[in-house]
């Protein structure tokens, strides 16, 4: 079975990248608290609605939660469903959408390296190389040795959301009691809630019905169907290497940046451009292949029968994917693969 991981990170990609664009368009004088709950707000109504449609039980999905998973799972809605869209947003309006977009790539970095040092992820030395470089776009960005602080703050902004949302990304991969739309939904739900009240609480609710609508749909398409992908990405490939692949939508947004706001970057900002999109190329150049053990196990997702899955059915499964109760026998060989929910062991 092909690993569509790949394709589902790139897709997610495309549709987060063109969030800073829209969002700018549409934000005007309205509060980034507000924003920043419509936007998830948006995600979590649009995915829900998908959920009632296709008649699954949401209750029955949180009640397989085990304490660990809730504890994660509670731990992304605060980071990267109440903080990171309040940092991100926040920046936006203090920065070009240009230099945001440039500035997402490092949300690839964040995540990379919280799933190196906590998580034991492993990561490639091609990996490192890219990421370097991304870091290194992220400096000329983030440096301004003119300003009082040597920082630009906006930038700063946009970086403290990378890294929420890079936490955000590790604590949600291993949360696979849930279904990625019913995650995404419920977490887009309650911190699109929390911040709209917030901002209602604040008196920073003033919006017209466009912006409203228009926040809304933007955060159902950039944030809920865009995170659905993310998530089975997260699944299939693992943490790293679905941060490379998403770290292509940002120069997606530079492109709507230009084109949809007709911002005019400057030097250094192309300078860094330059480095990131090497960085990226870098990243997809990585085969990691080795002798690895599998061991033992019994677990249900969704799966064909390829050289993982060789097992006995009852009789009502199809040829084509399918979900179900499977046990893997210890198994032992070598081949190309990614860290998804197969192989995640020591190196």
């Amino acid at each position: 079975m092909k690993n569509l991981g790949p394709v589902l990170a790139l897709l997610s990609a495309a549709l987060f990248g063109m969030s800073p664009a829209l969002t700018k368009s549409v934000l005007g004088e309205m509060s980034p608290i507000l924003v920043a709950g419509l936007l998830y707000l948006g995600s979590g109504l649009g995915l829900l609605l998908l959920l009632v449609i296709q008649k699954k039980s949401v209750s029955a999905e949180l009640r397989r939660l085990t304490p660990p998973h809730r504890l994660k799972f509670l731990g992304a809605i605060l980071s990267g469903g109440v903080l990171a869209p309040l940092c991100l947003v926040y920046g936006i309006q203090l920065a070009s959408a240009f230099e945001v977009s440039l500035l997402l790539n490092l949300e690839s970095v964040t995540t990379t390296l919280i799933a190196f040092l906590i998580f034991h992820e492993h990561v490639g030395k091609r990996v490192w190389a890219g990421k370097l470089l991304l870091i290194f776009g992220g400096l000329i960005i983030t440096l301004q040795p003119n300003s009082g602080s040597g920082f630009s703050i906006p930038a700063l902004l946009v970086v403290a959301a990378c890294i929420l949302w890079g936490l955000d990304n590790n604590l949600t991969r291993d949360v696979d009691d849930l279904s990625p739309s019913v995650l995404a939904g419920i977490k887009g739900l309650i911190a699109g809630l929390f911040n709209v009240f917030l901002a209602l609480g604040l008196g920073q609710g003033t919006a017209s019905k466009y912006q409203i609508i228009a926040t809304l749909f933007i955060g159902s398409i950039s944030y809920g169907v865009s995170l659905v992908l993310f998530i089975n990405a997260l699944r299939s490939i693992g943490s790293s290497r679905t941060a490379s692949y998403f770290a292509t939508g940002p120069f997606l947004g530079m492109l709507f940046s230009v084109l949809l706001l007709g911002e005019q970057p400057l030097s250094h900002q192309w300078i860094a451009a330059f480095f990131m999109i090497i960085g990226v190329w870098a990243l997809y150049k990585e085969n990691h292949a080795h002798l690895h053990t599998h061991t033992s196990t019994t677990h249900e997702h969704k799966h064909l029968h390829d050289e993982h899955h060789q097992h006995q059915h009852n009789g009502t499964e199809g040829p084509g994917p399918h979900e179900h109760a499977h046990t893997h026998k210890t198994l032992a060989h070598t081949h190309i693969h990614l860290p998804d929910i197969h192989h995640r062991h020591r190196h």
